[in-house]
């Protein structure tokens, strides 16, 4: 799927491009670790770490080099956020059935939406104008708490602090924002259910015992960043698949634009 806008020489904002890529082995951590650049951010790595995001710069003349290294992405759409100074909503995923783990402690949370919300706005500074971006994972139930119209200032719903980031994007470096898998479990139904016949059983376990594999899902555990951002979990025989984010600026010709507001585009569909 592909939607693609082409940003006009000289516009100032930001743009963001959604991509999925297939997770295979360790190849997503190794071509982030091989693209990175250094760069500065307002940002807990631990505790992103922690609820399951990966958060890192690269250079943008390296973005179709990642994507090679990434595997390639079926998945190419490219949204123009501009200035954005009221909340927009950058990915917004249901919850479904899935206990959903922040900063440690996992619950049920039914009819609940998983989404990563930004604002932005360019920053004029001594050595040229810069993009900045605050982002913050943010869980919604209801109509009520996921209005645009009604919380544009401010967020309702659980607004997940520990894992804000606010970024400076200079001339040349996007931000990559993805999900680790390993934060998503789902035990098997049989399993748990002979598990909880065996606590009723007084004496020592069987170190023989074959465990129990029915094939049926029981219980999903998922942290914060795979509930947002894991496309597809792992099965037998396909391999999970991520959904990465790029925050790309746009600063345009000038190291101070006269006017630093973007005009948003029309994405055409191919």
């Amino acid at each position: 799927m592909r939607a693609r806008t082409t940003v006009a020489a000289g516009q100032t904002g930001l743009e963001v491009i959604t991509w999925q890529v297939t997770d295979d082995g360790r190849r997503v951590e190794e071509a982030l670790r091989a693209h990175a650049e250094p760069a500065v951010a307002a940002a807990d790595d631990l505790a992103l770490r922690r609820n399951g995001f990966i958060l890192c710069a690269v250079r943008v003349d390296r973005m179709e080099s990642l994507r090679t290294a990434l595997g390639g992405s079926a998945m190419d759409i490219r949204t123009w956020l501009g200035t954005a100074t009221t909340w927009r909503e950058l990915i917004s995923v249901s919850a479904a059935n899935a206990m959903v783990e922040v900063d440690g402690v996992a619950r049920e949370r039914p009819g609940t939406n998983a989404r990563i919300m930004a604002r932005t706005w360019p920053v004029p500074m001594e050595d040229g104008t810069r993009i900045e971006v605050e982002m913050v994972p943010q869980l919604v139930t209801g109509e009520l708490q996921a209005s645009l119209v009604r919380n544009a200032n401010r967020l309702a719903g659980d607004v997940v602090r520990s894992c804000a980031s606010r970024l400076e994007l200079q001339r040349g470096t996007a931000w990559v924002l993805t999900c680790d898998p390993a934060g998503f479990v789902e035990t098997d139904a049989g399993a748990a259910a002979a598990a909880e016949a065996a606590a009723e059983f007084v004496g020592p376990p069987n170190p023989d015992a074959a465990p129990t594999a029915s094939g049926k899902i029981g219980a999903r555990v998922t942290t914060l960043g795979t509930a947002t951002l894991l496309a597809a979990p792992e099965r037998p025989g396909t391999p999970a698949r991520r959904t990465v984010l790029l925050l790309v600026p746009h600063l345009g010709g000038a190291a101070f634009p006269v006017d630093p507001a973007a005009e948003p585009m029309k994405p055409s569909r191919q």
